[in-house]
């Protein structure tokens, strides 16, 4: 018999994230030779060939996030003796995480109240893989990244070509403040349905950066450089301006896999 095809959406049992099917199909990676914008890492653009996939429909929550470090206990030993995640405590008023010493040895995290279901930010790389390894996922891929951010239409931003606003992206801010929940602004979703892919918070991939990394690229499932001293992110964040040039979809940019910034966090995606 004929196995079923993957269920177009699915509850992952562990934290209650949807995921989205991406269908497998082809599409053109990185930015078209008119797009004034792109940067020189954005070319060549290239045909990529991808299976089928899931990826999560929001970025990770505080909530979720909290949740995965209480499961932890002690979280250094998850990521790589690099801190997951950092608190409140340590950066102050642009973490939505708190972080409570119980005195037997133990940390109880709590989101910040009514802050519960927006992007986790102050997150490592490593934070980031071990949370999406713990829920049965992995971090995605950038080309996975980048097709559940576009499609094959080529389009600019998730919603099509049309300069991002307020209602699309969370972008442009001056003040954290204007952060949202990550199941704000359907108007900026992808055309897959992914909220959240331009601006709000940048977003960790698997892949190691390189910026030369487009002209060798193989065409089928690319996995990124064998190695590197930077992980991609993708996205874009709240404060990013320049004439939102940050959040288009082909956009690409990177740090250290240790580096825990206000404007970073991630979502997962698994192979079905």
């Amino acid at each position: 018999p004929t196995p079923a095809p993957p269920a177009p959406l699915i509850t992952r049992q562990q934290d209650g994230m949807p995921m989205i099917l991406i269908p497998g199909g082809s599409f053109m990676m990185g930015a078209s030779d008119d797009d004034f914008l792109a940067g020189a890492d954005e070319r060549p653009q290239h045909l990529v060939i991808l299976n089928d996939y899931y990826i999560d429909k929001y970025e990770v929550t505080v909530a979720q996030y909290a949740a995965f470090l209480n499961r932890l206990g002690q979280h250094e030993r998850a990521c790589n003796n690099v801190d997951c995640a950092l608190t409140r405590e340590n950066v102050g008023f642009t973490s939505y995480l708190l972080a409570q010493d119980l005195g037997d040895g133990t940390t109880q995290y709590t989101p910040v109240t009514g802050f519960a279901n927006y992007p986790i930010n102050h997150v490592s790389w490593f934070g980031a893989q071990a949370y999406c390894q713990s829920v049965g996922a992995r971090l995605p891929t950038e080309a996975e990244w980048e097709y559940a951010a576009r499609g094959n239409d080529g389009r600019i931003y998730p919603w099509g070509n049309e300069p991002p606003d307020q209602t699309r992206a969370v972008f442009e801010s001056l003040s954290f403040d204007n952060l949202k929940p990550v199941d704000a602004l359907p108007d900026g979703a992808s055309p897959f349905g992914v909220f959240g892919m331009a601006g709000s918070m940048w977003e960790w991939v698997a892949d190691w950066y390189d910026e030369n990394y487009y002209s060798t690229s193989p065409t089928l499932n690319p996995t990124g450089p064998e190695t590197g001293l930077t992980r991609v992110i993708r996205g874009g964040a709240w404060p990013n301006n320049n004439h939102a040039d940050r959040i288009r979809t082909t956009n690409r940019s990177a740090l250290t896999p240790d580096f825990i910034s206000a404007t970073v966090g991630f979502r997962c995606a698994r192979t079905p």
